[in-house]
């Protein structure tokens, strides 16, 4: 019984030293940039301002992604998600309402 105990310890501290390893450094940094992309996109592709209430990391060995949801400003029930590359800032896409996907200027 101890012998399991410190196997399953040992595994769970290698879990977190490994899941450190995958971090992404000035992830507070990140955010903020990509925020402001995102910002500057809606605004300038739909003419609409957001909010974005959640964001999420694409796990670093499938991608350099970061996700940002959230809602039109002003219209909770409008929701939108935006795909940004954390190394470029580039947008890798948006999913919108139809309604606002009629309004994209090209």
């Amino acid at each position: 019984m101890k012998n399991f105990k410190f196997i399953s310890i040992t595994f769970i501290f290698f879990i977190f030293i490994l899941g450190g390893c995958n971090s992404i450094p000035n992830q507070h940094k990140v955010i903020e940039e990509t925020t402001q992309v995102g910002h500057q996109y809606f605004i300038d592709y739909y003419h609409t301002e957001v909010e974005f209430t959640e964001h999420k990391f694409m796990p670093k060995d499938l991608s350099n992604n970061i996700s940002l949801s959230g809602h039109v400003k002003n219209n909770k029930e409008t929701t939108i998600t935006i795909l940004i590359d954390y190394n470029t800032f580039e947008v890798q896409t948006a999913v919108v309402p139809k309604a606002l996907l009629d309004k994209k200027i090209k």
